[in-house]
């Protein structure tokens, strides 16, 4: 079992450029090491079923093995924990709606690894899973050129901005059969239905988005339009009214310079009459002494001669 780990691990080194510091590469290696084990085990253990006892297979070993490996392996498929086990996986086996395709691994099992990924994508599930069933098989020419085709895919899918189920990409991959689908399994017709209703779900619902979001667009637009034509108006009216006003100050203004003016002439009118007034008053008062000394002095002249 370890020569055929080694060999596994030599056939990857051979034909993928993996870098094992990355946590998707070791995982893809790990699992499709056990899926070989795995799969060695499940030959073995039909080669073992086809003899009527423990006995009877010790004396011939499958082609593949040692003898000591065999010995072990017939060791094993005749353990009470290794036969109780088997028979229980019968009865469930024997319970099943639909072909199971994920080997020991319940379809609860299996849903709770699928929704618990959150390293690796869908698509990464898929080549994984891909490659280990076609090394599984011995055929790796066909793995290596499934991984190539899908990580193009991918690429494509990342460009365009895509997203697929797991079931979505073997069925863009892998070639169609009636009810059954290469790598999941048969009795999926049903699954391929529901998925492209999806899709087709998907498609309305995307038309009806984008149906929706051109309306909102155009009601955007010409909500934009009417809150230009209403600043506009307002604008508008602001410029009248700061018309109206500078209009109005501009009178007001006019109006108050020609009160200010008549008051001020009104006002050097009356200082002109006051001044007038007085001037006459002294003038008067001025030529009545005048007046009066004169006629002192022509009498004292004139009433002096007499005497």
């Amino acid at each position: 079992m370890d020569e055929l780990c080694a060999q596994g691990v030599g056939t990857f080194l051979d034909h993928f450029d993996l870098d094992y510091t990355r946590q998707e590469d070791v995982r893809t290696v790990v699992e499709t090491m056990m899926m070989a084990r795995r799969t060695h085990r499940n030959r073995m253990h039909a080669y073992f079923k086809k003899f009527p006892s423990k006995e009877a297979a010790l004396l011939k070993p499958h082609p593949d093995t040692t003898e000591e490996q065999w010995k072990e392996l017939c060791d094993l498929f005749t353990s009470e924990t290794f036969m109780k086990r088997s028979e229980q996986n019968k009865k469930n086996r024997s319970k099943l709606t639909v072909n199971h395709a994920a080997g020991s691994r319940s379809f609860q099992r299996t849903r709770a690894c699928m929704k618990n990924q959150e390293s690796e994508s869908i698509l990464q599930s898929c080549i994984r899973r891909i490659i280990q069933t076609k090394m599984a098989f011995g055929t790796l020419e066909g793995a290596r050129e499934i991984y190539e085709w899908m990580d193009a895919f991918q690429c494509q899918c990342d460009l365009e901005g895509k997203s697929y189920t797991e079931i979505e990409v073997y069925l863009e991959i892998l070639d169609k059969k009636s009810g059954y689908v290469q790598g999941l399994g048969r009795a999926l017709a049903k699954a391929r239905d529901e998925i492209e209703a999806m899709r087709a779900a998907r498609e309305k619902d995307l038309q009806e988005f984008a149906k929706k979001q051109a309306e909102m667009e155009a009601t955007l637009r010409d909500h934009r339009e009417e809150q230009r034509v209403e600043q506009e108006r307002i604008r508008l009216e602001q410029e009248e009214r700061m018309k109206r006003e500078q209009e109005h100050m501009r009178v007001e203004h006019e109006e108050h310079m020609q009160q200010e003016q008549e008051h001020m002439r009104k006002e050097q009118e009356r200082l002109r009459a006051e001044i007038s007034k007085e001037l006459e008053k002294k003038m008067s008062s001025v030529m009545e002494k005048k007046m009066s000394d004169m006629s002192k002095r022509l009498f004292s002249q004139f009433g002096g001669s007499k005497r």
